[in-house]
């Protein structure tokens, strides 16, 4: 007898106008709504069953298990009997966090009344144990990894013994047969990311889990206090000109976000160094700055908007629900929009921009609290973004 737990997607679709030129804007929200939809549905669409078979029951998983299918996933697991030995099935080729800690907290409650629960991929070889000894955790500090630490034997041996070696061995032994169909895949296709995300090349920023993205879904570059260097500028700066030429004109990817965090040093560096009036100079000596202060360069304009440059006043991008906490997150605020600027004034952006192609994004993301916020051109606002799905348009 087959049981079949299947819930229709319910992701949250949101467009945010960017001015389009009169005549695009309700072309642009739809293709912005429509690309939104198709990614999140891409990843949403879950199918899991419950089949009884002789000696035990098999739970087969087909599709990406994201934290958009936990519901159907833990719907489907509470059918399997207790003090029945289960057979969990993870035929797709991606689980994030959420799901993890579900299959895991389920697995450890069946075997505790006494049943035995084997993971196992679709060739029907056996697979990491969510709830076995492994308990080192994708998204885990390396600092609380057991299975990143070298073993006795290893515990002098040089390059084995690094954290990063040990980290990279875990992914061979425990994540590596989980995402190899699917990279098969993406080796065979080619990627087709949807969304170019520009971020801070802060560590504590892991943009797969703060997107629930998986391998091919974002096209990503990160630099220091996530900066757009302007058409024009130091032909040094090319490399993320280039990065963002290739999203466009090649990938054809349908939307930039531009994502800035609390805490950014880059953020801090730049308020330190307007407190100071600037790098001291010498006199009759020129001024020779490191490739850092080079390179925060490109936050100047920030600055200046956020402070209100002669003849300007200053920018008041607000946060929803609380009042913006210092001077150093409104930086971070006002940066975001500052670097949209920039990119808008990029031809290739602004043609597609123009033609209702391409949407661009701002989104804050508050490491203390865990918590993402998007931005509202036109309110001048960053919208917290919540846990609950919003239904899909139609």
């Amino acid at each position: 007898m087959s049981q079949t737990e299947q819930q229709s997607p319910r992701p949250h679709a949101t467009h945010h106008p960017h001015d389009p030129p009169p005549g695009t804007g309700r072309r642009t929200a739809l293709r912005a709504d429509l690309a939104a939809f198709l990614a999140l549905r891409r990843l949403a669409r879950t199918r899991v069953t419950v089949t009884e078979e002789e000696g035990c029951q098999r739970v087969r998983v087909s599709g990406q298990l994201t934290f958009l299918a936990v519901p159907r996933l833990t719907r489907a697991l509470a059918r399997v009997p207790e003090r029945s030995d289960a057979v969990v099935e993870l035929g797709g080729s991606f689980m994030d966090h959420a799901a993890y800690e579900a299959l895991r907290s389920w697995s450890a409650g069946h075997r505790a009344r006494g049943s035995r629960v084997t993971p196992v991929g679709r060739s029907g070889m056996p697979l990491l144990d969510p709830a076995g000894a492994h308990t080192c955790r994708p998204w885990t500090p390396w600092r609380n990894h057991h299975c990143t630490r070298p073993g006795p034997e290893e515990a002098g041996s040089g390059v084995a013994g690094s954290r990063l070696w040990g980290g990279v061995s875990a992914f061979q032994r425990h994540t590596a047969p989980l995402v190899r169909e699917e990279l098969s895949r993406l080796a065979r296709e080619g990627q087709r990311p949807t969304q170019l995300f520009l971020t801070c090349s802060d560590s504590r920023l892991v943009t797969s889990m703060i997107t629930s993205s998986g391998p091919g879904d974002l096209f990503t570059v990160r630099n220091v206090g996530n900066l757009m260097p302007p058409p024009g500028a130091d032909a040094a700066c090319d490399s993320v000109a280039a990065a963002v030429e290739y999203a466009v004109e090649v990938l054809r990817v349908d939307s930039l976000t531009v994502c800035g965090h609390s805490g950014c040093g880059a953020m801090k560096a730049l308020l330190t160094s307007a407190e100071r009036g600037g790098p001291a100079e010498v006199p009759g000596k020129p001024l020779d700055p490191t490739a850092l202060e080079r390179w925060l360069r490109h936050g100047a304009p920030s600055l200046a908007r956020m402070t209100g440059a002669p003849g300007r006043p200053a920018d008041d991008t607000a946060l929803s629900g609380r009042p913006v906490a210092d001077a150093h997150e409104r930086l971070a605020l006002v940066n975001i929009r500052q670097q949209l600027d920039h990119l808008r004034a990029y031809p290739c952006v602004a043609r597609r921009v123009a033609d209702g192609s391409l949407t661009l994004h701002g989104m804050y993301f508050h490491v203390g609290e865990a918590q993402a916020y998007v931005l509202d051109e036109v309110g001048g606002r960053f919208c917290a973004v919540r846990a609950e799905a919003a239904p899909i348009p139609a």
